[in-house]
């Protein structure tokens, strides 16, 4: 591929990200952070360059992953326009990953011809098994978005959406992760109160998710068939699901991402 990219912060998220990001065939990785330090453990760990400061990731970058804070992604766009010319700027690809922040609130600042990507990935990213939504503006060209996919591909699943989506992505995708790790908690104490040892009790609740999971991704056979299919005629699996259908199990699921969806619009909308 032989693409140049940079990455201005390097948090939790924005390392995960760039990990795969190097492991990229041909890709030449640049990152900063205002802890130069976690920017020199990285490319120590990674085949990258640390950069201090942000002036030279933007200059040695074709592609520009903006993987700070929101409330400090301002003050990053605004250095950005002082570093490049107007030209020099139109010219790259800018992906950001600050949560919330609309690509019309970006725009303002870089303007309206410049390359925005958001990206909405999840924390399974940092095993390589996040979900990860990507919507661009009209200035990206598909050979663009095709590079930031192949970028990002050993991140996880990749899929292109349109931005209007992003506030259920947030709420499914985003916020998913906590979901199943409360489901597979619940499961292991269920497991310890049967007599299993916690650490092992963890694990058969998490590999059985894992599991679960993979069946409906790799069958492509509908959730709801698989469920059926567990479930053995006045046997114990129809029995643990009745009680899970008293309870509002659905319900509550639907509602606990209908709540994380709405505060995503609220933060959206600041």
């Amino acid at each position: 591929m032989g693409k140049k990219v940079g990455c201005i912060g390097c948090g939790v998220m924005g390392g995960a990200l760039m990990s795969a990001v190097c492991k990229v065939e041909n890709t030449e990785v640049h990152i900063s952070d205002v802890d130069l330090s976690k920017a020199e453990q990285f490319a120590a760990s990674n085949k990258a360059v640390a950069e201090k400061n942000n002036k030279n990731v933007l200059q040695n970058s074709e592609y520009v992953f903006l993987a700070v804070k929101p409330n400090y992604l301002a003050s990053v766009l605004d250095e950005i326009c002082a570093v490049l010319s107007k030209d020099e700027l139109n010219k790259k690809v800018f992906v950001s990953i600050a949560a919330g922040i609309r690509i019309s609130t970006i725009e303002e600042k870089l303007g309206k011809n410049a390359k925005i990507i958001r990206v909405m990935p999840n924390t399974p990213a940092i095993v390589s098994e996040g979900m990860i939504a990507l919507a661009p503006n009209e200035s990206v060209s598909g050979d663009e978005i095709s590079t930031v996919e192949d970028l990002l591909a050993k991140a996880g699943s990749v899929q292109v959406v349109p931005e209007h989506l992003m506030d259920g992505i947030t709420a499914v995708s985003g916020s998913g992760p906590a979901y199943g790790y409360l489901f597979v908690e619940a499961l292991a104490d269920a497991a310890v109160k049967f007599g299993m040892p916690r650490k092992q009790a963890v694990v058969f609740a998490a590999q059985t998710l894992k599991g679960a999971a993979s069946m409906v991704l790799e069958t492509g056979k509908h959730p709801g068939q698989l469920k059926d299919e567990v479930c053995s005629p006045a046997g114990t699996t129809i029995e643990a699901v009745r009680v899970l259908e008293e309870k509002g199990f659905r319900a509550a699921v639907i509602s606990a991402a209908t709540a994380a969806f709405e505060k995503s619009v609220q933060l959206s909308n600041k």
